[in-house]
């Protein structure tokens, strides 16, 4: 029997074609529909606002600075140290400068009027909005002095820094201002004013969101030409990551968290905040949501929801394109936990519906959409073809062995989504709708993100005799029956018509490719990552060819590393020496230019020909020996993989060095400009942390010094002429 193509199906996947349906009691979040959830009950707090903010602010060494209003002082806390060490008072009294991290410019204040807000910008600046002297400070966290005191014409009550840019909420009269590195402040004129006790943070974009008359049940969420967004009893809010918004409530309420794509925005589950003070919220070195409370500080955890008992999803209208289409099987890709289920309701029809239809409904977390070209959007069912109870729904779906019907795309091993199929029970007709309802205990819910109805069915019935199907129960019954056997051959026949997926490294699976890389006569290493694997046995028939080569061993390495390896063969330095700096050496291309870079380690083991006016060996130096410089950090299990293949692949009488940025670089040994000089940020170090970190193995002390900004220098303190 002649093999022929998969059959076709219509599919609804996408985030959009999802919001074009009508939902009921069902969530939406990106590409997965689910059933919507109600939070905790509101605790009632008798009515009273809570006090006045106060800055919460993490720098790049995991440091958290929180301010004290009533106290008019700031502290340190080690975040990262377990267990959590006393705090430490930032800004000391003029008196008393052995305190503290910071020694007081002459003439400061020891004590703080009203510091309500702090932000630590990407300079290692920390910034304090001083509300009672209407006065931003800034403050250098390396040399550890106040560089500056910004006047302002209303109160500073909140900061959000985003890179080197500070924003800077004013009050009576609100606006916002932004202050930049080395310029004046200038005040954005198309924002505010605002009404009442106002917070802001800045997405990742630089849109500015700003909380109006916050811990009131009037507050409201205000960002660019969006509408105005009420959400009561907020107190403040954070960006968790680029699109994920969090609003903190209340003490005693969760805190709010919103998908921001776009105009559109979605809620997410909420996240439980126990102890919160209400006075402001943070985002951690780590990725998540912080707070205080009277135990110290805490994060935000989810919240525990309970889902709706049931609900239920309708698509808009999948053509076939052909009349009197009997449609075959459908198939879903859905996570359905145990005493959940999805049941399945068709419809079909050959002719336009008419009125009335059933009419559009945004999922439940929908705050805001935009849906481009609606008028474009499939119509939806008429309400005669919509299921009217519970039994006109199919018994359930079979989650199928094989896994995806599609051939050779199975899902990834990490992926909590599976298929399900179902055969769709409705009469021929070129259009179908689809019901999906979702049921659950309240505790858990089904998910689904991808639908696909294949069309047309089998035509078994068509090689059987007329008998079998002449009465419409029996071929209803017959033709149910034989998709059975017909859905696993149709399988098996997909798969064979689409073999020469197999001989292309992108498109096989992944357990085929130490299978297609037999072919070429190439042993993959498995601590490699799949993508490099299948570059290497697109590229094998070339890399065999330039095997033991420079070209070739460099190209082996940049495809597993993903960037410009150098590689140095120790022949070409005869009678440079060990360090060419100055020395009839320029920069080239191979050299990494950067800010904040340090000089120690070794580039290599080797040394040059003359060192000290000792003459050495030059063929046990230099004689079949190579060195190859990976100007990047890698991790034990890659460096180990590098390792492997040089020693695999290289000329088998040859000795060879691998050096990485982590190993540095040392003046007067192995160091050559233009070959081995690979200068960028720290070299690889990383910052010193309490409890973390061993001094003198994976630790430095200290910064490099100021450089010469035009602009942004002093002559006599941080640069010199001549």
């Amino acid at each position: 029997m002649l093999s022929r193509p998969p059959r076709p199906f219509a599919l609804v996947r996408t985030e959009d074609q999802w919001r074009r349906a009508a939902h009921r009691d069902t969530a939406l979040i990106g590409e997965v529909v689910q059933l919507g959830w109600t939070g905790a009950p509101r605790v009632d707090a008798g009515g009273e606002l809570p006090p006045v903010g106060a800055g919460l602010a993490f720098d790049a060494h995991c440091r958290l600075f929180r301010s004290v209003p009533e106290e008019g002082r700031v502290e340190r806390w080690l975040w990262a140290a377990r267990p959590s060490a006393p705090p430490m008072e930032v800004f000391a009294t003029a008196t008393d400068e052995a305190l503290g991290e910071f020694r007081s410019a002459p003439g400061s204040p020891g004590t703080l009027l009203e510091p309500l807000a702090l932000a630590v910008d990407a300079s290692e600046r920390l910034w304090v909005a001083e509300a009672g002297a209407g006065r931003v400070l800034v403050a250098d966290l390396w040399s550890r002095r106040i560089l500056e005191a910004l006047p302002f014409p209303g109160r500073p009550v909140d900061l959000a820094a985003l890179g080197p840019r500070l924003w800077v909420l004013l009050e009576a009269p609100s606006r916002v201002a932004i202050v930049e590195a080395r310029a004046a402040p200038r005040v954005v004129t198309d924002l505010g004013p605002f009404q009442g006790r106002t917070r802001l943070t800045v997405s990742a974009t630089g849109e500015v969101w700003v909380l109006e008359q916050a811990g009131t049940d009037d507050a409201r969420l205000l960002a660019g030409s969006r509408p105005p967004l009420a959400i009561p009893r907020a107190t403040d809010l954070e960006f968790l990551s680029d699109q994920v918004l969090v609003v903190a409530r209340h003490p005693g309420d969760d805190f709010l968290t919103f998908r921001v794509e776009g105009t559109t925005m979605d809620s997410l589950t909420p996240l439980a905040a126990r102890g919160y003070d209400g006075r402001g919220i943070v985002r951690t070195p780590d990725g998540r949501i912080g707070f205080w409370t009277e135990r110290g500080f805490r994060h935000a955890l989810a919240a525990r929801v309970k889902y709706r008992a049931s609900g239920q999803v309708t698509t808009f209208r999948l053509d076939s394109g052909e009349y009197r289409t009997a449609w075959g099987r459908l198939f879903l890709d859905a996570c359905i936990p145990a005493d959940t289920r999805i049941r399945v309701h068709c419809a079909t029809a050959d002719e336009p519906p008419g009125k009335p239809c059933l009419v559009r409904t945004h999922p439940v977390n929908t705050v805001t959409v935009e849906i481009r070209r609606p008028d474009l959007s499939p119509p939806m069912p008429p309400l005669a073809l919509l299921p009217g109870r519970d039994g006109d729904f199919q018994a359930g779906l079979h989650r199928r062995a094989s896994g995806r019907e599609l051939p050779w795309s199975p899902l990834a091993g990490d992926d909590p989504f599976v298929t399900y199929e179902a055969p769709i029970l409705a009469g021929p007709g070129r259009y179908l709708w689809v019901t999906l309802r979702l049921e659950g205990n309240t505790r858990v819910t089904p998910r689904f993100r991808a639908l696909r109805a294949e069309y047309p069915s089998h035509d078994l019935l068509r090689r059987l005799p007329r008998v079998f199907s002449r009465e419409p129960a029996r071929e209803d019954f017959l033709r149910r029956y034989l998709a059975m056997f017909e859905g696993a051959l149709s399988d098996w026949e997909a798969r064979a018509v689409a073999r020469h997926a197999l001989l292309d490294p992108w498109s096989a699976p992944e357990e085929f490719l130490p299978w297609l890389a037999g072919f070429v006569g190439l042993i993959l290493d498995p601590r490699w990552p799949v993508p490099v694997r299948r570059q290497w046995i697109e590229e094998a028939v070339w890399l065999f060819r330039f095997r033991g080569t420079v070209p070739g061993l460099r190209r082996f390495l940049e495809i597993g590393l993903g960037e410009p390896v150098i590689l140095i063969e120790k022949f070409r330095l005869r009678g440079h020496g060990g360090a060419l700096v100055g020395s009839g050496s320029a920069l080239a291309a191979n050299s990494v230019l950067g800010a904040g870079f340090r000089i120690g380690g070794a580039v290599g083991e080797t040394t040059g020909t003359v060192i000290d006016g000792s003459v050495e060996d030059m063929f046990a130096t230099h004689a079949h020996r190579f060195t190859v410089v990976i100007p990047r950090l890698l991790t034990a299990e890659l460096q180990a993989a590098a390792e492997h293949l040089l020693t695999v692949h290289r000329p088998a009488h040859t000795v060879f060095d691998l050096c990485t940025v982590g190993a540095g670089m040392r003046v007067g040994r192995g160091l050559h400009v233009a070959l081995t000089s690979i200068v960028g940020r720290t070299s690889g170090f990383q910052p010193t942390q309490l409890d973390r970190s061993r001094l003198g193995r994976d630790s430095v002390l200290g910064r490099p010094g100021p450089g010469v900004v035009p602009g942004g220098s002093r002559v006599g303190h941080d640069m010199r002429i001549g």
